[in-house]
């Protein structure tokens, strides 16, 4: 069971992210501040959230401030499609690993 793809136990999503208004527009601020020196302006108000499919329970929330979060996104679900529950855990090193089902 342990060789099937995580993709049959975890889905990843990008959320709004759950943090407070002040906290908001600072990382709205530096965004702003990076993309004036040259950086990328993504909105910097997006989590990547890995789920258990079976209960919905999060096991992994992360900023997705580092580059596209759609690339973000694409990368975690490439991830899941091609390794197992228990190698993806040890490269994302998730807060609640999942049992596999």
């Amino acid at each position: 069971m342990d060789h099937e793809p995580a993709e049959f136990h975890l889905t990843a999503e990008l959320e709004p992210t759950r943090v407070g208004p002040l906290r908001r527009a600072l990382r709205w601020v530096v965004a702003l501040i990076e993309a004036a020196l040259g950086g990328g302006a993504d909105a910097p108000d997006v989590d990547l959230v890995v789920r258990r499919i079976s209960t919905g329970a999060e096991v992994l929330r992360t900023h997705a401030d580092m580059g596209a979060p759609a690339v973000l996104l694409t990368r975690v679900r490439d991830d899941l499609a091609t390794k197992s529950v228990t190698e993806f855990i040890a490269e994302w090193r998730l807060i609640d690993p999942p049992r596999a089902e």
